[in-house]
Parts: C-alpha cells; sequence; structure tokens
C-alpha cells in the first residue's frame, strides 16, 4: 500500500488536515474544520464578558476538530488505498494555555470556567502589551537573539500577565504548554515539548530557558513560569505513538508516529521546498512571517528570533515579521463597504483586477505600520501613514499603494535578515496573498528581483506532514513546482528610498527620543 502521511494545520478561525502521497508528493485530499466557539474576543461561552484586546480559544475545539479531520483523512486513506505511516501537526504561536499535571485544560474544570485566564490565549492576545513593555525597557539579556525585544503575542509576556491579574489560576498551573505542544501530549499520551515553539516563543537558546534570576529580577515570583515548562525536543523527531484511544476513535493505526509540533508559519518552509540556506520564505496573510535558514547565529536588531534546529535540523532558523498586509488591505476594502454599502468579496475583487491594470508606480509612499512594526523596530505603537495623497487620489490607488508599502517591508525585511546570514538571491511566497497575481506581481517589481511562488495552496500542512514524515523515517518526497514572477523594470528605487527615510523619522527617531511627536512610554505592570 502507498505510504501517505497526514498533516494538521491548526489556524485561527479553523483547522485543516492534509493527506499526503509520500513517493509521489501528490496532495490527495484536503478537509477544513471551523472552531465551534470561534475566537473568543468580546465574551466567554458563558456571555461573561472580556476586556478591549483579548483573544481566547476554547481547548475543547481542538480536541473536536482533531477527530473530525483524522476520522476524514483515515476515510480518503482508505479511498486512495494507502497507508497512514505518519502524522505532523502545526498550530499558530504563541498560543499557550494552563493545564494541570496530567495536561487538563484549567478552562475544563468547573471550579475555573468563568476564569478567562484559564483559557488558551491566543497568538493575537494583545492585553499582555504593558508586560511585554516592561520586559523590554529591563533590556534582560536573554532577550539578545530577538533582536532585544520580546511581545505581547510571546509565552512569557503572557505568563507575567496571568501571574498578577490571577494568581489562582497560576497556582492551580502545573504545566503552561503551547497548544501544538499539548495537541502531541493528547494524541500520544507523552508531554513532549518542540524546540520551534519554546525557541521562538519561550525565549529558549541552547544554554536553556532564561534564568530564574532574571526572571525574578522581572516579578518575583515570575520564575515560577521556569517549572511550568519542559525541555524541548528538535522539530522532525518522533514524540511518541498515537494512542489507542484516538486510534479507535478516528479509524488509524495505534502507535503511528507523531512528530513534535512546529509553528504554523515555519512548516511552510519544508512546505515550498526549502530546507537548506539562500531562500527568504515570506508567508503573506493577514500578516506577514518571513523566515530563512542559516549556518551561523548572528543577533540583528529586528530579528525577532534565531533559533537553533527551531525550523529545520541543522541549521539556526531566522524569524521576522509584518504584522499587517492583508489586514491592511482588508481595511481598506472594509472602509470602502462601509460607504458605499457593498458586500466586501466583490470589491476586493474589483480592487486587485485595477491593479493588474496599472502601468507604473502608486507615486505614493506608505508606512505600512497600520498594526506596529515587527521588522525592523519592533514597536507595536507604531502607526501607518500615507504621503502624496491629493484630489487625484482614487480607491485602486490607495490599494496599490498599500501593496506597495507591504511588498517594501519585505524588502527592508530581507535587507536586515541579509546582514546577519549574508545575500538571499530567493524569495519565495506563500500564504493567501500570495494566491493574488497582481499583488505577486508587484512584489516582484518593488524587490527588483524574481519572485517564486509556491503551487500548493496547503504550504504549512504540507510542511506538517513532512516533519511527520521525517520523525517516521521516510524520504521526503519531491518539492511543489514553484511559479516566477520577473520584475517589470519599474522605477521603485527613489520610492523605497523615501520609505527608508519615512522609517527613520517616524520610527528610529522617536526610539531615540527627538522626536516631537515621540509615544508616551507603556506603563509598566
Amino acid at each position: 500500500m502507498k505510504p501517505l502521511a497526514i498533516g494538521l494545520d491548526y489556524g485561527t478561525e479553523s483547522a485543516r488536515a492534509l493527506l499526503l502521497e509520500l513517493e509521489t508528493g501528490r496532495e490527495l485530499e484536503v478537509a477544513v474544520a471551523p472552531y465551534p466557539h470561534g475566537v473568543l474576543s468580546r465574551c466567554l461561552p458563558s456571555g461573561k464578558p472580556l476586556p478591549p484586546a483579548w483573544a481566547l480559544h476554547h481547548p475543547a475545539d481542538y480536541l473536536e476538530v482533531t477527530q473530525i479531520l483524522l476520522t476524514q483523512m483515515a476515510q480518503a486513506a482508505r479511498k486512495h488505498t494507502g497507508e497512514v505511516v505518519a502524522l505532523g501537526l502545526d498550530t499558530t504561536a504563541s498560543s499557550p494555555l494552563p493545564t494541570d499535571g496530567e495536561g487538563t485544560p484549567l478552562a475544563l474544570k468547573e471550579a475555573f470556567r468563568e476564569e478567562p485566564h484559564a483559557y488558551l490565549k491566543l497568538w493575537k492576545h494583545h492585553a499582555a502589551e504593558p508586560y511585554a513593555q516592561a520586559i523590554n525597557q529591563a533590556q534582560p539579556g536573554f532577550l539578545r537573539m530577538y533582536g532585544g525585544k520580546t511581545s505581547a503575542e510571546w509565552s512569557l509576556a503572557k505568563a507575567w500577565e496571568v501571574l498578577e491579574q490571577a494568581p489562582s489560576v497560576w497556582e492551580a498551573t502545573s504545566r503552561w504548554i503551547e497548544v501544538g505542544d499539548w495537541l502531541v501530549w493528547q494524541l500520544t499520551g507523552n508531554e513532549v515539548r518542540s524546540a520551534c515553539q519554546a525557541g521562538y516563543k519561550a525565549h529558549r537558546q541552547p544554554e536553556g530557558y532564561p534564568s530564574p534570576e532574571a526572571l525574578r529580577a522581572l516579578c518575583p515570583g515570575l520564575e515560577g513560569w521556569l517549572n511550568r515548562l519542559a525541555p524541548p525536543r528538535p522539530v522532525g523527531y518522533q514524540a511518541g505513538g498515537l494512542t489507542s484511544r484516538w486510534a479507535q476513535a478516528c479509524g488509524l493505526r495505534p502507535g503511528l508516529p507523531v512528530s513534535t509540533a512546529v509553528i504554523d508559519a515555519h512548516a511552510a518552509l519544508p512546505g515550498v521546498g526549502v530546507v537548506e540556506p539562500g531562500a527568504m520564505v515570506a508567508i503573506l496573510g493577514t500578516s506577514s512571517c518571513h523566515l530563512t535558514l542559516s549556518s551561523q547565529a548572528v543577533p540583528v536588531a529586528g530579528v525577532a528570533g534565531v533559533v537553533p534546529d527551531g525550523i529545520w535540523p541543522g541549521f539556526f532558523g531566522y524569524e521576522c515579521g509584518q504584522p499587517a498586509s492583508g489586514d491592511m488591505l482588508a481595511w481598506w476594502v472594509r472602509t470602502l463597504a462601509w460607504a458605499s454599502s457593498s458586500d466586501e468579496a466583490p470589491l476586493f475583487t474589483r480592487l486587485n483586477h485595477a491593479l493588474k491594470q496599472q502601468a507604473g508606480p502608486s507615486g505614493l509612499v506608505v508606512l505600512d505600520w497600520w498594526n506596529g512594526c515587527r521588522t525592523p523596530l519592533m514597536n507595536a505603537r507604531l502607526k501607518g501613514m500615507v504621503k502624496g495623497l491629493d484630489l487625484a487620489t482614487d480607491p485602486p490607488r490607495l490599494y496599490q499603494a498599500l501593496v506597495e508599502a507591504s511588498a517594501m517591508g519585505t524588502r527592508l525585511v530581507r535587507e536586515t535578515l541579509e546582514k546577519a546570514t549574508g545575500p538571499l538571491p530567493r524569495v519565495v511566497l506563500t500564504g493567501g496573498l500570495s494566491r493574488v497575481e497582481a499583488i505577486v506581481q508587484l512584489y516582484a517589481d518593488v524587490l527588483g528581483s524574481v519572485v517564486e511562488v509556491a503551487t500548493t495552496p496547503q504550504a504549512s500542512a504540507r510542511g506538517a506532514a513532512l516533519y511527520g514524515a521525517r520523525a517516521a523515517n521516510f524520504e521526503l518526497p519531491p518539492a511543489p513546482a514553484l511559479r516566477i514572477f520577473e520584475p517589470r523594470g519599474w522605477p521603485y528605487e527613489a520610492s523605497y528610498a523615501e520609505y527608508l527615510e519615512l522609517v527613520d523619522y517616524f520610527g528610529r527617531s522617536q526610539e531615540g527620543g527627538d522626536h516631537p511627536t515621540q509615544n508616551a512610554s507603556a506603563p509598566r505592570p
């Protein structure tokens, strides 16, 4: 029978599964299952209101969609006369949850059902921002390989938030665990942490997690975070075999090898065939994540993490990002839809069609900081701006300028990475925005270089399946085909130079304190 691998990809609104044929690399089946409770941003399931900037998930949703998807993949494998030999998974991060010593989420216990801090804190839970700012102001040494800054989206700030705001939850928490690692625990019965999630989202380097002394200096009691973590294993490592209970419930083989979890964006690298240095992979979605591999570790300001074996064994994986790409385009479409009382989907289609008809640069220069700046300034308080508006500016022209801004941000990310890794001649795009040809073409124009686009729409799920295959000691199948986009020679050098001037003026000068509109410092928690 043909060997098959399942890749589970857990996103923000839903989870998906991919069935991959390992001999050929063919993607046989895809299934999607939405989370029953969705994102809890306004209230708990009981109706209890949540404060602003909260974003939670119900942990039971993950178990429900996992059983649905694995059952569908098992049925599909029989249809294709194949045998599932490996299972891998990726999730958003940092999306941690507190559990007891047996792995039961506190949110599923009656005593904590009405306590928001007992639920899974999704990656985009930003209520921990004051704690992240306090860590950054202290400038601890453990941030050296993280551009000198942490984020409200990462594990430590969220843990500190629970420690201070819900001490009863913190005292009841035996394990503080990323949802990907928790899922591996549920599927195999083994608590096996991932080097990917620990490295990028919990500041773990080869010498270990941050020291108790460094954490205690931030807040007495915060060193207890370390007792709730666990030593991680490399990506592509076999965490264990599928338990009999899960196998029976889903129609799979007991003992099926399950690999360590991976962050969703990071799984896209093997998903598009990049498992060695020399290429930057950009996952373009609501936000954008930029990743590359290198044989050396060099700390650079603006790089959100340099982690050994964090993306692919044998290499240091570098992570950068832009927090608003598709979100910025959606903002403009949402604005137009409100003004015209129109549906948003047709407006996206019209604007992308108009973008395809453009014959040159927009003439506007935009700072793509609608949700702050991640790389290179790592400042969530920065705001976007548009330079060059006049009475001739129409909706398609501003839409084009927003796409150009995202592409300029990606160009700056590549230049930032190259300070550490050396030249990155290849740029590979994947993610939702990469399916719009006009957007990809504009990226090639602004970057001034060839852009390759993955033909698989399931890069992360495919990558998850490949990590599973590696853990089960199977050879990787052929990589998916890539489409090539050549730059058209449009004159973007002057616009990009202006973009860099605006980055310095509205970003770096504020951080230095010499700009009259400098942002006030965030209060300590």
